[in-house]
């Protein structure tokens, strides 16, 4: 064996032990560079549910709002085990015609309709309760709103975090 096979084997060694390596550094970092960064909560704002247990279908409401007012940027809502959760902004200018919602490496493009009563309120299409978007966020405690081309962050405290995880397990109870 001469010196130049030495080196040659060497060098395959050396790329095998460090290239592998850096390569899977380098997957892991675009990866988390895609996902959107959690936001930091929003002064006095914080997700709640609340259900109408008068009501025989339980329908319920997640709203990341200031309580005891009417300062709700966005609400979902649901029948219990409906498996169909619907986005809603209440109050909104002009006739908004869709949302983006972004949490973690989710994004959700959202379809609806706003309809001009006395306060115009935008309702968008059916999410399916199970879909990888209502995953991400239930697990994140978190999301971004885009409408009307103004991004609002909604992330709130771990009760907030709580009250999210069991609006989508309250949405698609068996």
């Amino acid at each position: 064996m001469n010196v130049s096979s030495t080196n040659k084997i060497a060098e395959k060694v050396i790329m095998r032990k460090y290239f592998v390596p850096v390569c899977g550094l380098i997957l892991l970092a675009s990866q988390a560079a895609a996902q959107s960064p959690a936001p930091s909560p929003t002064e006095g704002y914080d997700w709640a549910m609340r259900i109408d247990e008068e009501d025989r279908t339980r329908p319920a409401i997640l709203a990341y709002e200031v309580a005891d007012t009417d300062d709700q940027p966005l609400n979902f809502s649901c029948e219990e085990g409906g498996g169909r959760i619907f986005a809603g902004i209440a109050g909104v200018a002009g006739d908004l015609s869709g949302i983006t919602l972004v949490s973690g490496d989710q994004v959700l493009q959202l379809a609806g309709k706003t309809d001009q009563d006395e306060m115009p309120s935008f309702t968008s299409d059916a999410i399916a309760g199970d879909s990888p978007f209502i995953k991400t966020f239930a697990a994140n405690g978190w999301l971004q709103m885009t409408a009307d081309g103004r991004t609002t962050d909604m992330a709130g405290s771990l009760d907030g975090a709580a009250a999210i995880s069991g609006f989508v397990a309250h949405c698609n109870r068996p």
